[in-house]
């Protein structure tokens, strides 16, 4: 027959954890029915006050976890699904020369640079190897002596959609014109592609 410190030990295990040691009227209950059960309560050691249960500590842990990578993928997320910390510095339309191709850029500012998300539908499927690319440019650019940094480069997807998010090193107020190529895909890093969208950015103080 267990003591009633092994009892009351069982008890605190079966009870909600706390610090608080069960009535003595719940002890006598769960005394008697041991006794009619003819059950042999395991071997424990007398303690001062109620244990928690160590899987409750287990799942507390796993509960944090799980809050705190909720959190961190709701920080850094991309698209329309989640927000991406920083500050909305331009917002522009980009037109095909002939304007019949067109795109919606949102530049943000960031601690590592510029943010650059483009939307567009009507972007043709370029042939395998080419891509198009993103292009701040600054005054004087010419072919003979360019004058831009690159913010990288994208494919449509097969549906046509072009939905990206690139990330640039650059300050616009010193590239103030965003322009998109569509580069042959031949090794050279240098702009040597058609132009196919541009806009003048005007970038928020």
């Amino acid at each position: 027959m267990p003591t009633d410190d092994e009892l009351l030990d069982l008890l605190g295990q079966a009870l909600a954890p706390g610090d608080r040691a069960p009535a003595p009227d719940r002890v006598a209950a769960f005394r008697a029915a041991v006794a009619q059960q003819g059950v042999a309560a395991p071997p424990t050691a007398p303690i001062a006050k109620v244990r928690r249960l160590p899987w409750l500590a287990g799942v507390a842990a796993a509960a944090a976890a799980a809050v705190a990578f909720l959190a961190g993928a709701n920080l850094v997320g991309s698209g329309d699904t989640a927000p991406t910390a920083g500050t909305v510095e331009f917002e522009a339309a980009l037109r095909a020369p002939g304007g019949d191709s067109t795109a919606d850029v949102v530049g943000i500012k960031t601690g590592i640079g510029r943010i650059v998300r483009l939307n567009s539908d009507d972007l043709p499927i370029l042939p395998k190897g080419e891509y198009y690319e993103v292009w701040f440019v600054g005054p004087g650019d010419t072919p003979a002596k360019p004058n831009r940094i690159s913010a990288g480069t994208f494919h449509p997807d097969d549906d046509g959609r072009s939905e990206v998010e690139l990330t640039a090193a650059v300050e616009p107020a010193k590239y103030p014109e965003l322009v998109v190529t569509a580069e042959p895909g031949d090794g050279n890093p240098a702009p040597n592609g058609a132009e196919v969208l541009r806009t003048r950015l005007q970038v928020k103080p």
